[in-house]
């Protein structure tokens, strides 16, 4: 019997308890999905159609692509004289990072990406 092409019916009851076998193996076979499937003989879409469905849960949708946000910062009185027109970051850890005031927003927001993650 090949599943590759058709994925089982949702309201059949051998169906459901063969897909809950097969995802109780692949748990515990600590493969890929990518290879379990391959080995299966069984498509992707199926068997993540059926881990969501016997998870109970239905498709995430897709996240929005990432945009720039607002990062609170805090401007503090720095022990030596402080350079006209700089912008200063203190990140969680205590780290301080400071840029010329000409510096390009877009080149702070890298950076401050680049170091999310990264303790400093």
């Amino acid at each position: 019997m090949s599943e590759l092409s058709v994925a089982p019916s949702g309201t059949d009851p051998g169906a459901v308890a063969r897909w809950a076998e097969r995802l109780a193996r692949w748990a515990q076979s600590g493969l890929s999905a990518n290879v379990f499937c391959n080995a299966e003989r069984i498509t992707k879409s199926n068997f993540f159609r059926w881990k969501r469905r016997l998870a109970g849960t239905a498709p995430r949708p897709r996240a929005a692509p990432p945009s720039a946000a607002v990062v609170p910062i805090r401007l503090t009185p720095e022990a030596e004289p402080p350079r006209l027109g700089s912008v200063e970051l203190v990140r969680p850890s205590g780290t301080v990072l400071r840029f010329p005031a000409d510096t390009r927003p877009e080149l702070i927001v890298a950076v401050v990406r680049g170091l999310e993650g990264h303790p400093c």
